[in-house]
């Protein structure tokens, strides 16, 4: 699926301002308590901004998949975490302040990690890297013009986002539900743009990548919630970062899709799919961790 270059600068749009809206919630404090409390949040990003797009390009070599449904993996992958995972982490009684921190600076990091790693894990398995240079070739792209795009899109508005959320922080206040209105709204423009024209290739094909995408954020949830322990954090804290590395921002991958990949239809069924499912698995970790508080506080109201 190919756009006109209206159609791009409009899709273009939309995802400079969701990328502003997110940028408005990102505060100098979250950062400052990265370095009153650095190993929770270190963590999480270690396994959000490394380990997750090179375990699932491992993946990639092992799975027999199309290259555009490997492409879509290694694209959510190297995307940061998504605010919703602030909003699970809270419902799932997890430490919301970390979730919220480890968001900020994965979405800060993105824009020297997404591009990166991105590149280099598609260029490093053969399928994806032949596939890149073909789709390359019939857009009319490079890839040096790939990665300046993917740059491009993330830091100027995420820089007016910060900005604007640190120095005049009643507006970002009075705006910020507006933006989080229109982030929903967002993926569900960027869901039917990627199915326009494409309904039967969607049906066809939905338990593979329903399977894929189920597969996946398994494995990712599976990683935070394994590293964390591994390193002996609390439970609240562990609570928080295995949601955190399995909550990406699909609505980001898709936008990327849709404006740097042409709509590519197997990489959007990836990103259209993880969207939904992530919070379906989600919702199920609160379900589950709702009843029960994390152990350390149920420890203190014992104690109490």
């Amino acid at each position: 699926m190919n756009y006109d270059s209206s159609q791009q600068l409009i899709l273009g749009l939309v995802l400079a301002a969701l990328i502003f809206g997110v940028a408005l919630e990102l505060r100098l404090a979250h950062f400052l308590l990265v370095l009153r409390r650095p190993l929770p949040a270190l963590v999480g990003l270690l396994c959000q901004c490394l380990l997750l797009p090179w375990l699932t390009l491992v993946a990639t070599l092992f799975l027999d998949l199309r290259p555009g449904l490997e492409l879509g993996m290694l694209l959510v992958a190297a995307c940061p975490g998504g605010n919703l995972s602030n909003v699970i982490t809270h419902l799932a009684r997890g430490n919301t302040a970390l979730s919220v921190s480890v968001t900020s600076l994965s979405s800060l990091l993105a824009i020297l990690s997404l591009p990166l790693n991105f590149a280099a894990t598609a260029s490093l398995n053969p399928d994806t890297a032949a596939f890149l240079r073909g789709q390359m070739s019939s857009l009319d792209v490079d890839a040096s013009g790939i990665i300046g795009g993917l740059v491009l899109l993330l830091v100027l508005p995420l820089l007016a986002g910060m900005a604007a959320g640190n120095l005049a922080p009643a507006f970002s206040t009075r705006v910020l539900p507006w933006f989080k209105r229109f982030s929903l709204l967002a993926f569900g423009l960027f869901l039917v743009v990627a199915a326009a024209g494409n309904w039967q290739l969607l049906v066809a094909n939905a338990g593979l990548v329903l399977l894929v995408v189920v597969g996946h954020n398994a494995g990712a949830l599976l990683l935070g919630w394994s590293a964390s322990r591994l390193t002996g954090l609390a439970d609240a804290d562990r609570r928080a970062l295995t949601i955190e590395v399995g909550m990406q921002n699909s609505g980001l991958a898709l936008g990327l899709i849709l404006t740097q990949f042409g709509g590519q239809v197997d990489m959007a069924l990836v990103a259209g799919f993880w969207g939904l499912w992530h919070i379906v698995s989600g919702l199920l970790l609160v379900a589950v961790w709702r009843r029960n508080p994390p152990r350390g506080q149920e420890e203190l109201s014992c104690a109490s």
